[in-house]
């Protein structure tokens, strides 16, 4: 199936837009809802990054399932198989593995005075394997768990097959039940991927007009501002099924980018996307480690949270050009042949 160049221009513009939403999510420290300082700022910024931002992150997996699944790779597992390990494990595995050696001779050494996520020394297979591909942990380069989690649900597309061309809204209960009572266990860590993964892929094989609620594209936008202003409001730590509830309100509202400079820009830089996700919490921790060593006061800690994600995604941008010019089958590689 192929997928329409409008739908096409839709979702790399939202790609791109979620990716720099990440950045943000991931600029540290992170603040717990019942630790806010009352301040303006702190409201807004867990506005962001507690409701917003991680609320949006299922929107990407939705994407992943619908192109999949328009694709027909889940017709063809050998080729699933073979195409997924280069698009997702080969870049998960490189680019954990370096930071995870850094990170062991950091820790066996005491360079740095850090609570790191992993630990890495003494070395023990178990943590060096979750270290590298998050087999039930987060990998050392934390947000790419994403692509972990990613990387067993296109595994397991055929199943999701057998579901979706028999009974396919019955199919989306069974998922749902999955999700709801955590039946699947560690299998996939990020609770809310696997319904949303289905539902791109019912979104695909049922053919649906993903057009049909923009003209709903305003009202649905400040419905879901009030649904997370209101997680904020009243300190919702869980926010599992405001998850489910983000792919109708935001897809809709994305149209209203298209077409725009704002739009334009993001449209032109998508193609940086994935370098960007994949380099930016590397990039962001050494600029939080310099920043906690600047004299108090002499960067106010705003001022950070805008410059500091702001110059990793410009950065990223220029960082992929070179990458890809000076050492294109290397970038090839590592970037999963995007």
């Amino acid at each position: 199936m192929a997928v329409p160049k409008e739908i096409s221009r839709r979702i790399s513009i939202t790609r791109y837009f979620l990716v720099i939403g990440i950045v943000v999510l991931h600029t540290p420290p992170l603040t717990p809802l019942n630790q806010l300082d009352g301040s303006a700022f702190e409201w807004f910024r867990a506005f962001l990054t507690h409701g917003v931002f991680r609320a949006l992150i299922p929107v990407l997996t939705s994407i992943s399932g619908y192109l999949l699944f328009a694709s027909g790779l889940h017709l063809s597992p050998a080729k699933l198989i073979g195409k997924k390990t280069a698009s997702i494990l080969v870049p998960l595995v490189l680019w954990n593995l370096p930071l995870a050696v850094v990170l062991y001779v950091v820790q066996r050494y005491g360079w740095m005075s850090y609570d790191f996520r992993a630990s890495l020394h003494p070395v023990t297979l178990h943590a060096w394997v979750d270290a590298v591909v998050g087999l039930d942990d987060y990998p050392v380069n934390y947000p790419l768990n994403f692509l972990r989690d990613l990387f067993v649900l296109a595994l397991l597309s055929p199943l999701f097959w057998q579901l979706l061309k028999r009974a396919p809204y019955i199919g989306l209960g069974v998922v749902f039940t999955v999700f709801l009572f955590n039946l699947d266990g560690p299998v996939v860590l990020f609770d809310a991927m696997m319904v949303t993964f289905y539902v791109g892929a019912l979104a695909a094989t049922q053919r649906w007009d993903l057009t049909r609620l923009d003209r709903y594209a305003v009202a649905l936008l400040l419905l879901f501002v009030l649904i997370c202003f209101t997680s904020i409001a009243f300190g919702i730590p869980n926010k599992k099924f405001l998850r489910l509830l983000t792919l109708p309100l935001v897809w809709p509202a994305m149209s209203l980018l298209v077409d725009t400079r704002f739009g334009d820009l993001l449209l032109r830089h998508a193609k940086h996307s994935f370098f960007t996700f994949l380099s930016h919490s590397v990039v962001l921790l050494a600029s939080w480690l310099v920043y906690r060593r600047l004299p108090s006061g002499s960067l106010p800690y705003p001022l950070f949270w805008l410059i500091a994600p702001a110059s990793i995604v410009v950065l990223g941008v220029v960082l992929d050009r070179q990458f890809k010019r000076w050492t294109p089958r290397l970038a090839a590689i590592m970037l999963g042949n995007r």
